[in-house]
């Protein structure tokens, strides 16, 4: 299901250990070990600084990606793996929280009970696609599977009114598609991309066949040609980052004159909602899906919904099931070569369904409450460092200058782990209920939590990140960044660390979540989080125009083979990164006041500055989840992180004393500069 809308420094939300090597006083030292000699620094600076990384670093064969991020999520996971081991050892009361965590987590290791459970804990919504007829049938059981956390044809979720962002709404999202993206199914003619298709339709087939339907060749591909059907009145990736056009607010009335031929007030009292104001986030789509519903073959539409159900669960079902799941999602769509052990993925449901449970009890045990003071700190002397960057912009008239930094003053931060937890009281774990069982009941909870939103005033104390979560985000509704205690460690933040690789590293990393609020999509919101234009004309008209200059760049580059980035997909995040860079470079030498800092292991602070930034960014990955990425996510990949963005501050050069003769050189008079 689409949750709120946010904009996240990473891509994904594993990490890991340090990317560089941090004596025990605290300091990160970028040693030689860690470079690549042979490349010169202002060719490659991302291999450069991080060759000797990558080949110490190999990619596992239960992974796809192997970054500082997915090595702080590793560290992080065994945190709470010791923590879940010492839940387990206590006489826990029935109800508890301790209770809960152990049980489900024991529910997910016991393979034997979950292979002889199979199919059960979804039978009864087998039955209930086979028992469906009539319109009011059909949308009755729609809603039953959005409970149970299948989204077939549609998402239904709260979201603050983009008119008035102090309450929620009912919004409807587009949904059901089991390739990763809409784009897959267009593309046919290209080699890599039909292997990716036959693998769809062989493990739909083999489900089927599992489940002893009969010709589940026809059937899956007729599934098949009904996704196709709906993807091609979808939205594009980059069409949903269009904030005006995926906010068109309606009511129940409306919502049945444009989107006829669904049953809508049998699917909203199924779910238990009153309807009133609806946003329909993609109309084209939502047009015509009545239609689509109607004229399929009832028999088609069965098969459908059980493959929704099936391929969503098959991961938590048996052995069998999860290494069907396995064959196509981790081997053809990522190219991991064999599964994680069984307790990284059993925890990972633990996770989605009782986060903020186990959240509370690792920053008790692993958050220091003097990483949350130093990290408010760093953030209020960014907020500063931005002021007066949009200060003195020259492309920004006055009157624009002005909203801006009211923006800027009015962002809510938090860090750490939330002031209010989640209260888990009335959700049901059981060991009698095995783990699809027991998961179907923690999907039940959320899916409970968020209707009972809608119609009701924002929570601003709602954090949409477990603390134990290596990320950061910025939510536009709320114009609030948030850090979670998760990233707060080598090689992102250092308690100890210089001045120079905290604001190179961490440092970005705020400037980056404070530039959301500011980038293509975050600019069309005002300081309290409406959708509401706040530029003049010409600034509005100039702000495109560099921003476009951006996309054309990141455009130009080679992301893997011969696939090219796609610069209007990820042009929030590459001025993110961008405006990152510029902030917390401005922050650092604020935080020096005009004392140059005594080089470290002979490197100057602007040098580790620079190599705190590439550092954080090092990883290795597959070729098949570098293609995924490209296609799907909002964020360039790792080099083009380093490797784009650098080159457009005037620092770098001077700090590497760069000169035309690099291939990373960019005229001075072509260096892109937005915030």
């Amino acid at each position: 299901m689409k949750a709120k809308q946010l904009l996240i420094i990473c891509g994904t939300s594993g990490a890991a250990l340090c990317g560089c090597n941090t004596a025990p006083d605290g300091v990160a030292h970028f040693t030689d070990g860690d470079k690549d000699l042979t490349v010169l620094i202002g060719d490659d600076f991302y291999q450069h600084t991080n060759g000797g990384w990558k080949k110490q670093h190999p990619l596992p064969a239960d992974k796809s990606r192997l970054g500082t991020f997915d090595l702080l999520h590793d560290e992080t996971q065994d945190r709470l793996k010791n923590i879940v081991e010492e839940v387990i050892k206590q006489n826990n009361a029935n109800g508890t929280p301790a209770q809960k965590i152990a049980d489900l987590y024991l529910c997910g290791m016991d393979t034997t009970q979950r292979n002889a459970d199979g199919t059960k804990a979804l039978q009864p919504y087998f039955d209930m696609i086979d028992a469906a007829n009539t319109d009011e049938e059909f949308a009755k059981l729609i809603a039953e599977l959005n409970k149970m956390g299948s989204y077939p044809f549609f998402a239904l979720y709260p979201d603050a009114d983009a008119e008035n962002s102090d309450m929620n709404i009912a919004s409807l999202w587009q949904s059901g598609l089991g390739l990763p993206d809409r784009d897959y199914y267009f593309n046919e003619d290209d080699e890599y991309n039909k292997k990716i298709i036959d693998g769809y339709i062989k493990m739909i087939t083999t489900y089927a066949t599992m489940l002893e339907l009969d010709n589940s060749n026809e059937r899956m591909q007729a599934v098949y040609d009904l996704e196709k059907k709906m993807a091609e009145q979808m939205n594009t990736r980059a069409e949903n980052r269009d904030p005006q056009g995926t906010f068109n607010k309606t009511n129940l009335d409306g919502l049945k004159q444009k989107v006829a031929g669904f049953d809508w007030d049998t699917f909203f009292a199924a779910v238990g909602l009153e309807a009133k104001d609806i946003n329909i986030s993609q109309p084209k789509y939502f047009s015509q899906m009545g239609s689509i519903i109607a004229s399929t073959d009832k028999n088609v539409l069965k098969d459908y919904l059980k493959t929704v159900v099936i391929r969503n669960n098959a991961s938590y079902l048996s052995t069998e099931y999860g290494l069907v799941a396995f064959e196509y999602y981790g081997k053809i769509l990522s190219g991991t070569e064999e599964q994680r052990p069984l307790w990284k993925r059993v925890m990972g449901g633990v996770e989605g369904a009782l986060g903020e449970q186990l959240g509370q009890l690792y920053v008790e045990k692993y958050f220091p409450p003097q990483a949350k003071q130093r990290m408010e700190e760093l953030i209020e002397n960014l907020r500063i460092a931005f002021g007066q960057r949009i200060e003195n912009l020259t492309w920004m008239g006055d009157t624009t200058k002005l909203k801006a930094k009211e923006k800027l003053s009015a962002i809510t931060v938090k860090v750490g782990y939330p002031d209010k937890w989640i209260d888990y009281s009335s959700l049901n774990i059981d060991r009698s209920l095995g783990y699809m069982g027991n998961l179907i009941n923690s999907n039940k909870f959320d899916h409970a939590r968020d209707i009972a939103k809608i119609n009701k005033p924002v929570d601003k104390s709602q954090w949409y990140m477990t603390p134990q979560t290596v990320n950061a985000y910025y939510s536009p509704a709320t114009n609030e960044i948030v850090f979670p205690a998760g990233i707060l460690q080598p090689p992102f933040f250092y308690a100890n660390g210089d001045d120079a690789v905290n604001y190179g590293a961490i440092g970005v990393v705020i400037g980056h979540e404070m530039t959301h609020g500011f980038d293509d999509q975050g600019c069309q919101y005002d300081k309290d989080g409406n959708l509401k234009n706040w530029w003049t004309d010409q600034d509005a008209e100039r702000f495109k125009a560099v921003t476009q200059k951006l996309a054309d760049r990141y455009s130009s580059f080679i992301a893997v083979g011969d696939l090219h980035a796609n610069g209007e997909l990820t042009l929030g995040e590459n001025i993110a990164d961008l405006g990152g860079l510029n902030i917390a470079y401005q922050a650092f030498r604020n935080a020096t006041n005009g004392v140059e800092p005594e080089p470290i292991d002979d490197q100057t602070a602007d040098q580790r500055f620079c190599y705190a930034y590439s550092r954080i960014w090092a990883s290795n990955i597959r070729d098949e989840a570098l293609y995924q990425q490209v296609k799907t996510d909002p964020h360039s990949p790792a080099h083009l992180r380093v490797n784009v963005p650098l080159p457009l501050v005037d620092y770098f050069y001077e700090a590497f004393g760069i000169d035309e003769n690099s291939k990373m050189f960019v005229p001075k008079d072509e260096r892109i500069v937005i915030w």
